[in-house]
């Protein structure tokens, strides 16, 4: 239900028992409900897969009523306690550890599959996949029931429901350098999408909570989604200028994810990859003017490749779900795919789960045709190039510009003990970008807490700063650092200190 309940229960088995009870506090007690609801889908001596199972409710309340049970999550933490649960009940659950998306089951069949508040916590393009693979666990007359987070009908209850919501999206983000809300995705589409009969569906709370019951047809066989060229879904005209100038500034601007014509590709044309960030695709595209090539767009939140791949956004999970939906495999004759360089980490496990040959393109798009053609120079692998002085001075003078915004409670301070603090702040707003890679530490907040850390014992050591402006500086220097990273295309603006 909650990805950052799920993370907390991820990091510690000491929070995992708080979970189910943070459930039923979002879902004002509905989700019991809901998980009955569930449970009165299943009948004894039915083969259930319950996947996602979180802390094992719904699995060992099947048990108990005659189910063959299944069940996994990937969380260690979680499964740790519905053992615990299964073995104060004393029923037998076949426990197991895997991702929704990719089922630990094999070629194994069910009678019935059950997804409860685990396909929210995954991107779209993931949770379509989910769903197409426990379709195809399932036996011919099988049933899935899927119950998640619907959209509210009411836009007021939309905000009473945001607001718990958002004081756990903020601790979290704190505590776990993660900040990711529930998503509420088409859920009937998804479950047609995968070739499956919708049966009934229902739904609580004014629409926040929906539950799916979908069969498998005897012939199962999901919707490709269709390949369109990439100019159709790129804006244009004002608006495309608009959005551009935002995503100078590095916001986080997005393009619909999904794998995209350029030009005219046929099925010996290559296959590149990038994220959804719209700056990205658009330097891919300029790049690759005049040139026939398929551009696989996965989905990091809008934000550049260096960024979403330090943060885990860029993945080849992702990339490999975009595989499957548009039916890649059959697109092209030739099964090799292009990644950029400041993502190639990935690489691996893109080979492992697509079978592909995946090659580590250029680290600038503009090096891509050249790339194409002769292959890479060492001169493509310089991470100089990227972050180049004209790009550094470009991220200083953002990080100037945004400071009198987020300094803004310095002016209700004595003069003579803010000033120090602003001298601080503009000079640190140059020198980080400058000189970001002599200065020690990983994220710009740690960067700029040592640049404090000096100007404060510097000042009080030459009796120039008094100590009451060298604590403002101490608690200014964080600040700037984090405004520098979140204008940064080289540090993921969530990381605090790692």
């Amino acid at each position: 239900m909650s990805l950052a309940a799920m993370v907390l229960a991820d990091r510690s088995e000491r929070l995992v028992r708080f979970y189910d009870r943070w459930i039923g506090l979002v879902t004002f007690g509905a989700a019991d409900r809901v998980r009955e609801l569930v449970l009165g889908e299943i009948a004894p001596g039915e083969r259930l897969l319950d996947a996602g199972c979180g802390t094992g409710t719904l699995a060992v309340a099947a048990a108990r009523s005659g189910a063959q049970v299944v069940a996994f999550d990937r969380s260690s933490a979680m499964l740790s306690l519905a053992r615990q649960k299964a073995d104060a009940s004393g029923v037998t659950v076949d426990w197991r550890q895997g991702d929704i998306a990719f089922p630990p089951i094999g070629d194994e069949r069910f009678d019935i599959a059950t997804a409860t508040f685990a396909l929210s916590e995954l991107s779209r393009d993931m949770a379509a996949l989910a769903v197409r693979r426990l379709a195809r666990a399932l036996r011919p007359g099988g049933r899935l029931v899927v119950a998640d987070e619907g959209l509210l009908e009411r836009p007021a209850l939309r905000l009473l429901a945001a607001i718990p919501r958002f004081l756990l999206a903020i601790g979290s983000f704190f505590v776990l350098q993660q900040l990711a809300p529930a998503r509420r995705h088409p859920w009937r589409s998804l479950l047609t999408e995968a070739g499956l009969e919708m049966d009934a569906e229902r739904s609580y709370q004014s629409g926040a909570l929906r539950v799916l019951v979908a069969s498998r047809p005897p012939d199962l066989a999901g919707r490709k989604r269709p390949v369109v060229a990439l100019t159709d879904v790129l804006p244009r005209g004002l608006r495309r200028a608009l959005l551009l100038a935002a995503a100078w500034i590095d916001l986080p601007i997005t393009i619909q994810p999904g794998v995209y014509r350029i030009g005219r590709p046929g099925p010996d044309g290559p296959v590149l990859l990038t994220g959804n960030f719209l700056a990205s695709v658009e330097a891919v595209r300029s790049a690759l003017a005049g040139l026939d090539a398929y551009l696989v767009v996965e989905d990091t939140d809008g934000w550049n490749v260096w960024c979403a791949s330090d943060a885990g956004l860029f993945n080849a999970e992702k990339a490999a779900a975009l595989f499957e939906l548009y039916g890649l495999d059959g697109l092209v004759r030739r099964h090799e795919i292009i990644v950029p360089r400041l993502g190639g980490r990935i690489h691996s496990a893109l080979a492992a789960l697509t079978g592909w040959k995946v090659a580590v393109g250029p680290i600038e798009a503009r090096d891509l045709p050249v790339f194409l053609s002769m292959g890479l120079n060492p001169e493509m692998r310089s991470l100089q190039r990227m972050y180049r002085l004209p790009e550094r001075i470009r991220v200083a003078a953002l990080t100037t510009i945004q400071l009198p915004l987020f300094l803004l409670p310095l002016r209700f301070i004595p003069a003579s003990t803010r000033r120090p603090a602003w001298r601080l702040a503009l000079l640190s707003s140059w020198l980080l970008p400058l000189a970001n890679d002599v200065i020690p530490g990983r994220t710009g907040i740690v960067k700029g807490t040592l640049l404090g850390c000096i100007a404060a014992l510097a000042g009080v050591g030459t009796k120039r700063v008094s100590p009451q402006a060298a604590v403002t500086m101490l608690a200014t220097a964080p600040l700037v650092g984090w405004v520098y990273q979140s204008s940064s295309p080289v540090i993921f603006w969530k990381r605090l200190w790692r």
